[in-house]
């Protein structure tokens, strides 16, 4: 008997409720983002996980498929995190028993073959998350136990188990308009993209819960002596979970060294400009506005979207602030910005003037950025380190945001996505929460790892791209060679169309293929060569009967080699048979001497072929702007302007006749001679790009720095 329950048989519920309602906040804070970030690209991940089997679909359904899919993607987040957020609160509802559990073999008769497929696909993905999360699902469940005052508690009294959240997720997309095979591709993109995620959601879930106190030591003490439980003592942490859902107010930094340096650089840089509207504000007064209160006039200018006055805008920030502050003070006193602050307002302000001032920055990009102003600036009071320090939270996500917004190319759906997810981090900053340093900081480390996996698949695309370069240059390369070898064999030599146009359209393949596999099989690229040799000698009128007996003598060997060429490369056994039956006519009537005149002097007049050699030609166009595409290098960008618009390219692979331009999401944007590109330029239809290096903040204070 189970002398727990008997103490308290009432305990399990109560503390269910409890407890989930706890943990519930820190698990969706990693769960939501993770199906957020998904929904946003759900046809592009749909797409990936298609792969080879859209090449069996009509392009014009794939569209639409697409489509449909980018026109519900809000609907499937909302629906989805609904349905995990019920699973939660214990109002699921139970899903059909033909839904759940490993499948009945036994059954599969009555039911339909998708139905089949369908459930073995959820099946899989289920176990195979079980199993990879293995570890990370006893934890959480004994977490789960321990609160509840059990030993152990079933998978079925934990909310989060893959069972429970993947069940979740058919129910919300079986209604959809979609296919058997469509579903189970949005299932395994949903793994891909989501569930994968898991293991780690749960170890962090643990790591904010867990506390081990002497309370708990006390507890497990008890246990192994009686194995009961008189009062769960809570394993997680109150404040812990308060921080997840409560901004904490920022402590107040003391200007440091550092920052005093700046402010003595602003103060010759407002020197230099003189007049400006950066100018010190001359007022009469000792009193300060406090920084709250000078917060407090920043959220309301951000509410308000305030532009009251004519030219309200054109006016620096701390203008703007100090008339509102005027506005708001109920005082007769008159106060004055205190020097720390009206110089924090004044190093946001040009910040992001050098912002509005970049011209390589798409105009949406930089409309959103820029509304980020009056919150980075209120966040910004009293973290003088912003200024100082290129780790400070603030800053960090300033620059990345502005580095994630260049060279964007509008109708790459991956740009695209980036734009978007750069207008969501934004408008989270636009609201309240943003003018705290917290929030700051938490999107701040959001934002960099969305960007640090966007760069990983740029870089594993790009690398795919320069190797499939490689590639394609070596085999170009090899192809030359190949041409020159034929050439070089029939040059001189009268040989008739169908021998030549053999040699060039087909034994060409055997020879490239023996020619890529030379150095592991250098005799295969030698026999190859002489059957070519042999092949052109053998349609050759013989000179006399010692050379006609030298040509039947190679015959035999010369076939077999042919043969077995031709099946190297897998060549159409029809067009080889017929091949080989014109070859022994041809040979028949070569050995016949009165035939063998007859036919050459016909082909001489009809269908010989004269082959001089072809010449493999090279142009180079040369005009101004050579030099220009000649000395760019790998990480250039180029600006391509044509009838759909601007679109950015930068420089992944070159040669000395080509290169390669891709997009930031790594993928090909054009393939170009290095010649044609100069023309480009030459045209005005291309532009070399040149891009600071610098973060977008660090570039606005080294003008002050270098004073």
């Amino acid at each position: 008997m189970d002398n727990r329950q008997q103490i308290n048989p009432g305990l399990n519920k109560v503390n269910k409720i409890e407890i989930l309602g706890k943990i519930k906040p820190i698990f969706f804070q990693h769960f939501e983002p993770a199906v957020e970030d998904f929904c946003m690209r759900i046809d592009l991940e749909f797409g990936r996980q298609l792969g080879k089997n859209r090449e069996k679909m009509a392009k014009e359904h794939y569209i639409k498929l697409l489509e449909y899919l980018r026109l519900i993607r809000g609907d499937i987040k909302q629906n989805y995190l609904s349905k995990v957020n019920d699973i939660f609160d214990g109002n699921q509802q139970n899903t059909e028993d033909g839904e759940r559990g490993p499948l009945d073999f036994s059954k599969i008769s009555l039911i339909g073959d998708d139905a089949v497929k369908e459930n073995y696909a959820i099946t899989l993905i289920i176990r195979q998350c079980e199993h990879l999360f293995y570890e990370e699902l006893v934890g959480i469940n004994r977490l789960l136990a321990f609160q509840q005052g059990q030993q152990t508690i079933a998978d079925g009294h934990n909310p989060m188990v893959p069972e429970k959240l993947v069940r979740a997720l058919v129910e919300v997309v079986k209604p959809l308009k979609l296919n058997t095979g469509a579903r189970i591709t949005l299932y395994k993109a949903f793994e891909a993209n989501v569930f994968s995620q898991l293991g780690f959601i749960y170890s962090e879930l643990m790591t904010r819960c867990e506390t081990v106190t002497p309370a708990r030591m006390k507890v497990e003490q008890y246990r192994d002596q009686c194995g009961s439980v008189p009062n769960p003592v809570p394993l997680y942490a109150v404040d812990e979970i308060r921080e997840a859902v409560e901004p904490i107010p920022a402590k107040i930094e003391q200007p440091s060294v550092a920052f005093r340096l700046l402010q003595k650089k602003l103060e010759l840089w407002r020197l230099a400009h003189f007049p400006s509207a950066y100018d010190l504000i001359s007022a009469t007064g000792n009193a300060f506005y406090e920084q709250f209160e000078i917060k407090n006039a920043l959220q309301i200018m951000q509410q308000v979207n305030d532009d009251t006055y004519p030219g309200e805008k054109k006016q620096a920030l701390k203008r703007r602030v100090l008339r509102k502050l005027e506005e708001l003070s109920f005082s007769v006193d008159v106060r004055i910005l205190a020097r720390h602050d009206e110089d924090m307002l004044d190093l946001a302000a040009l910040i992001f003037n050098e912002i509005e001032q970049d011209k390589l920055l798409e105009d949406a990009v930089k409309a959103a950025i820029l509304r980020l102003e009056i919150p980075l600036a209120a966040a910004s009071l009293g973290q003088y380190s912003i200024f100082t320090s290129q780790d400070n939270p603030i800053r960090r996500l300033l620059d990345d945001l502005f580095d994630a917004g260049m060279f964007l190319n509008a109708d790459e759906d991956d740009d695209r996505l980036i734009q978007a997810r750069i207008v969501n981090a934004v408008s989270k900053m636009t609201l309240d929460s943003g003018f705290e340093l917290s929030a700051w900081v938490t999107e701040s480390g959001e934002f960099s790892d969305y960007l640090n996996k966007k760069k990983q698949r740029s870089q594993n695309i790009e690398q795919n791209a320069r190797q499939l370069m490689i590639s394609k240059q070596a085999l170009a390369s090899s192809r030359k060679i190949i041409l020159t070898t034929i050439e070089n064999s029939v040059k001189g030599n009268k040989l008739p169309t169908a021998i030549v146009e053999f040699l060039r359209g087909v034994w060409a393949d055997v020879l490239l293929d023996a020619y890529t596999h030379k150095d592991e099989r250098p005799e295969q690229w030698e026999k190859s060569v002489r059957a070519m040799d042999d092949l052109i000698v053998s349609v050759i009128a013989p000179a006399d009967d010692n050379e006609r007996k030298q040509i039947l003598k190679l015959l035999p060997g010369l076939i077999a080699e042919l043969r077995r060429g031709l099946k190297q490369i897998s060549y159409d056994k029809s067009a080889q048979s017929r091949f080989f039956k014109d070859l022994a006519v041809w040979h028949i009537i070569l050995m016949d001497k009165k035939e063998a005149k007859k036919t050459l002097d016909d082909s001489d007049k009809a269908a010989a072929l004269s082959v001089e050699g072809e010449q493999i030609k090279t142009e180079a166009i040369t005009n101004p702007s050579s030099e220009q595409a000649d000395i760019l290098t790998e990480g250039n960008w180029v600006a391509f302007t044509s009838e759909a618009g601007l679109q950015w390219g930068k420089l992944l692979w070159k040669n000395a006749e080509n290169m390669l331009f891709v997009g930031k999401n790594g993928a090909k944007i054009v393939e170009i001679q290095v010649a044609e590109l100069a023309e480009k330029l030459r045209l005005g239809q291309a532009a070399l790009v040149k891009a600071s290096e610098e973060k977008i903040t660090e570039r606005a204070l080294l003008k002050l720095m270098s004073l």
